[in-house]
């Protein structure tokens, strides 16, 4: 994966959609929230059902974006 296609990516869970990801070995690492996505055959799988939760976290309402999304909803 060229490092210029990698910039363009951002963290699909973001909702503002500002996170980078970052190439850590076989996977991408939000900038943010420190979720991990795997690259499978070259290509990054950009899925929310495809991440892993960093440790300690079981599901994506958990993640510190999601958290702040949900209570921006709710203020609303």
């Amino acid at each position: 994966m060229e490092d210029a296609f990698l910039a363009q990516l951002r963290c699909p869970i973001d909702p503002t959609r500002e996170a980078t990801l970052a190439r850590d070995e076989q996977r991408l690492v939000c900038s943010k929230c420190a979720a991990h996505f795997p690259i499978k055959q070259g290509l990054p799988v950009l899925v929310p059902d495809e991440v892993e939760l960093p440790s300690g976290l079981r599901e994506l309402s958990q993640l510190p974006c999601q958290r702040r999304a949900n209570r921006r909803k709710n203020a609303d």
